[in-house]
């Protein structure tokens, strides 16, 4: 089998990036407005704008726009996934597990593939993903069930 490559769909690049360009914007306004309150010694005030209506803003353009960068690739080796979190892999014989992992969030429901190590430790996959909010994968249920089928045929390749 050759390497098989999962990203966010296009749809849901674009939606994160608007939404990254409009609470990147809130925030570029919140960090002129301070600066401003900054230059006529306002201190207080500049930082309390900063830290009220810029520093969240930023943070979540900082993870939007990182969020869109996420792959996960498999192959007859294993899992490799790159994302906000860091780069992971993980050879087939130590996986214990591959499901879904379903729950609701503020905006409706967000569902992301979670993957059991045979030592224990849980880690989520960053694609794919699939969120009332970002658009949903329909594709989620199928890529799921192929990354299962490789992990179970190359898991033991000796008992085979």
């Amino acid at each position: 089998m050759s390497e098989t490559v999962f990203r966010y769909r296009a749809r849901q690049r674009l939606v994160m990036w608007a939404f990254a360009v409009l609470v990147g914007a809130w925030a570029g306004w919140a960090a002129v407005r301070s600066w401003e309150l900054l230059a006529d010694h306002q201190t207080g005030a500049a930082v309390g704008l900063w830290l009220s209506f810029g520093l969240a803003p930023a943070v979540v353009c900082v993870v939007l726009v990182g969020m869109t960068t996420g792959v996960t690739r498999f192959d007859a080796e294993g899992l490799r996934t790159r994302g906000m979190t860091g780069r992971r892999r993980v050879a087939w014989r130590d996986v214990e597990n591959i499901r879904a992992l379903g729950g609701r969030g503020r905006y409706g429901t967000i569902t992301q593939i979670g993957v059991t190590r045979t030592d224990g430790s849980v880690f989520l996959l960053p694609i794919p993903y699939s969120s009332a909010v970002m658009l949903e994968d329909p594709d989620l249920d199928e890529k799921l069930e192929l990354m299962r089928r490789e992990w179970k045929k190359r898991r033991d390749p000796g008992g085979e």
